[in-house]
C-alpha cells in the first residue's frame, strides 16, 4: 500500500475527501484546511506537503503538513510505514500532530537509529458538543458578534492568546477581518468586552470553535464558558450540526467549564517536536 505525495491540495482533497468524510469531527483540523486551502488561503510561504495512502484505488491514510504547523496525522494505520515512506521522500518532519498512539507509534519509528529525540509539546483533547446547556445563571453582560471596530482588540486577544499558549504562529489579519464579515466571530461584553470565543465555518457538517480567551483580569467571571455557549448556538443554528474543539488536556478548570455547557470528551491528540 504505497504512500503517494504532492505539494498541491487538489489530488490530495480529491483522493481523501471521502475517507475524512467517515468521520468529520474527528477529523475537523484536515478538512477545514482542504477547504481554507481552496479558498486561497496559505498558512505560511513555505512549501506543503499532502500525503494519502492507496489501496484498491481508495484513500486509506491521509496526513497534511503546512507550516509552521507540524505534520497531522490524521488517518495512520500504519505509522511505522509512513515514516519510512516519508524519510525515502526526503520530507522534512519538525513534528507531528495527532491522536495519541498514533504520535506515539510514529515518533518511535521517526527517531528508531537517528540522533533525534521526541519532545512532547503540547497535550489535547477533542471534545464534541452533545446538547447545549448555557450556564445558567448567565454572567453580568451579553453576547454579540463582533464588528470591524473590534478589530484592534481581537488581534491584541488573539497574540495574548498565541504567547500564552506558545502557538507556532499569531494570528493573521485578514484572516480575522473574514471570520468577523462573516459573523463567527464573537465577544461577551459586560460594560465593555469581558472575552471572546472564534469558530471555524462549518466542514462537512462540522464547526470547530479554535479558539476562546479572556484576558486574565477578567477572568473568574464565567465570561468563557458563556461565550463559547453563544457562539456553538450561532453555529448550529446558522450552519452547523455538530461543534467540537481542542483543550489543553493538562488545564483541567476550563476543560470542566465546557463539560458543564454540554461537551463530552472524544480523543486525546498530542503534538510532539523532534530535535
Amino acid at each position: 500500500m504505497p504512500w503517494r505525495f504532492s505539494e498541491d491540495v487538489e489530488p490530495y482533497a480529491e483522493a481523501v475527501l471521502p475517507l475524512l468524510r467517515q468521520n468529520p469531527a474527528a477529523r475537523t483540523v484536515a478538512l477545514t484546511v482542504i477547504d481554507a486551502l481552496r479558498a486561497g488561503h496559505r498558512f505560511s510561504d513555505q512549501a506543503m506537503l499532502f500525503g494519502w495512502l492507496e489501496e484498491d484505488g481508495e484513500a486509506r491514510g491521509a496526513i497534511s503538513h503546512n507550516p509552521p504547523y507540524d505534520l497531522l496525522l490524521s488517518v495512520v494505520p500504519d505509522p511505522a510505514a509512513l515514516a519510512a515512506a516519508l524519510r525515502e521522500a526526503g520530507a522534512a518532519v519538525p513534528g507531528v500532530n495527532g491522536e495519541v498512539e498514533t504520535v506515539e507509534r510514529f515518533s518511535a519509528a521517526w527517531t528508531d537509529g537517528t540522533g533525534l529525540e521526541a519532545k512532547t509539546w503540547l497535550e489535547m483533547r477533542l471534545f464534541e458538543l452533545g446538547t447545549l446547556v448555557p450556564p445558567d445563571p448567565p454572567p453580568p453582560g451579553a453576547a454579540r458578534t463582533a464588528a470591524a471596530a473590534d478589530l484592534p482588540l481581537a488581534m491584541r486577544w488573539f497574540d495574548a492568546f498565541t504567547e500564552e499558549l506558545g502557538l507556532p504562529d499569531r494570528m493573521q489579519e485578514p484572516y480575522v477581518r473574514q471570520t468577523i464579515d462573516a459573523g463567527r466571530l464573537w465577544l461577551w461584553e459586560d460594560g465593555e468586552p469581558g472575552a471572546l470565543a472564534l469558530r471555524t465555518a462549518a466542514a462537512e457538517g462540522v464547526a470547530r470553535v479554535t479558539c476562546v480567551y479572556t484576558p486574565p483580569e477578567r477572568r473568574g467571571r464565567r465570561y468563557g464558558g458563556a461565550i463559547t455557549a453563544a457562539s456553538c448556538a450561532d453555529a448550529l443554528a446558522r450552519e452547523a450540526e455538530r461543534v467540537v474543539l481542542f483543550t489543553d488536556a493538562d488545564n483541567p478548570a476550563p476543560n470542566a467549564v465546557y463539560e458543564r455547557i454540554g461537551f463530552r470528551p472524544v480523543a486525546d491528540h498530542r503534538v510532539v517536536r523532534f530535535r
